[in-house]
């Protein structure tokens, strides 16, 4: 199920569908099917997932009952429809994580494969037969592939997660593969996002996890691909991103809609958060109207576009902070706290799978934490919901070792006893 769960929510998470007047991921359906099946055949729920079922159930209960007192709350049915939704994921993702086995997370990197393989054979049939792609066609015309990901910054947010799970991998052949997969990347779905993440993930592999010879011709090799690609059409490859970041720096004066959107998403976090009180929206209510105001959001409004990512902030941290308030910055908080305590676990580690999957499980979290602030989607998107499964299994493991090192010192103890007592 682990290696399900993965597929769905890289591969299928860019598909959507229609239901009753929602548009929601493929992956949910797939996963609420497939998590429904697997939990009749299994027969049984760990004792965790029931208290993180109730904690949560309160949590949106609590939600509800701020988003009804909340400045707008015109999003109320879509807010209940979709709460049930990710309380039935959360449930079985928890329990996914939970009774995940060592030998299923070493057996994710083949996971990972499968993934970015339906992601190039979306970008072959887009290449075959372009007319059957007429949204990317803008995308296209700067040498960017997109497949059966709406724009390249979706390829970039749901599969950078891949690219770590298979450079996180105790086997040099997926690591190869992890690092062709990157430069592949850039080379057919160049993009800011792109760019920003696998930076990201290049200073997380050199600064948190040390410098290796692998990392460094790594980076080497993406920075030569991308120069080199620049030197051939700067316009297309380089141009786009330099006018994002010059375009947030000077927002007043850019024509770059990314960056308008992105700097909204900031005024969107802050307006928010402060007419509820640092309450926030309530769950799902990002995008009810009256919009905040700021002084991107005016110039979309000037321009004709002023719902141009109303409803997820552009980015993950901008939606959660809208709608949760205080509670999101100290959600964050945790999540990068725990997340620094893991990395400390895994240099204590000697037992080599116990590393191997301690240090695929950071990496997807740290693809969440990074993606958070670049890129980012419903609760329903990859990044959340993989990261859920990463949080739990690292908690699983991290107890089962406690719970080991207890069961030894009470049985040394014994013996130590039995030994006193017959002397």
């Amino acid at each position: 199920m682990l290696l399900l769960w993965f597929v769905a929510n890289t591969a299928l998470w860019p598909l959507n569908i229609i239901v009753g007047g929602l548009r929601l991921n493929l992956n949910v359906p797939v996963l609420i099917g497939a998590g429904m099946i697997w939990l009749w055949r299994r027969g049984r729920i760990t004792r965790s997932t029931v208290k993180v079922l109730i904690v949560l159930s309160g949590c949106l209960v609590c939600s509800m009952l701020v988003a009804i007192v909340s400045p707008c709350n015109d999003n109320l049915l879509k807010s209940a429809i979709t709460a049930p939704i990710l309380l039935f994921l959360t449930f079985i993702g928890w329990e996914v994580g939970a009774t995940a086995k060592p030998s299923d997370w070493l057996r994710l990197p083949q996971a990972a494969t499968c993934s970015l393989m339906i992601a190039l054979a979306g970008f072959a049939v887009e290449m075959a037969i372009p007319s059957q792609f007429p949204r990317q066609a803008d995308y296209r015309a700067h040498w960017a592939l997109s497949g059966i990901f709406q724009e390249p910054s979706n390829v970039a947010f749901a599969l950078i997660p891949c690219a770590a799970v298979l450079l996180a991998s105790n086997r040099r052949t997926w690591r190869r593969r992890g690092a062709l997969a990157l430069v592949g990347l850039a080379v057919l779905s160049h993009s800011s996002t792109l760019i920003a993440l696998t930076g990201a993930l290049l200073l997380y592999r050199l600064l948190v996890k040390g410098i290796s010879r692998q990392t460094v011709w790594l980076g080497v090799g993406i920075t030569l691909g991308i120069g080199l690609a620049a030197a051939a059409s700067y316009e297309n490859y380089l141009q786009p991103t330099v006018e994002r970041i010059v375009g947030v720096v000077g927002y007043g004066d850019t024509e770059n809609l990314s960056s308008l959107a992105y700097v909204q998403g900031w005024e969107a976090a802050w307006g928010n958060f402060s007419r509820t009180h640092g309450l926030g929206l309530g769950f799902n209510m990002m995008g009810c109207h009256p919009l905040p105001d700021g002084a991107a959001h005016e110039i979309l409004v000037l321009r004709g576009i002023p719902e141009l990512n109303a409803d997820d902030g552009t980015f993950q941290f901008s939606k959660i902070v809208s709608e949760t308030g205080i509670f999101g910055i100290l959600f964050y908080i945790a999540i990068v706290r725990w997340w620094l305590l893991l990395e400390k676990r895994i240099r204590t580690l000697t037992d080599d799978t116990e590393r191997c999957v301690a240090a695929t499980q950071s990496a997807i979290i740290f693809c969440f934490i990074t993606s958070s602030f670049v890129r980012g989607g419903s609760y329903f998107s990859g990044a959340i919901l993989l990261w859920l499964v990463a949080v739990t299994g690292a908690s699983t493991a991290r107890r089962q070792r406690v719970s080991a090192r207890q069961t030894k010192r009470k049985l040394l103890a014994l013996v130590t006893n039995h030994d006193t007592n017959a002397s």
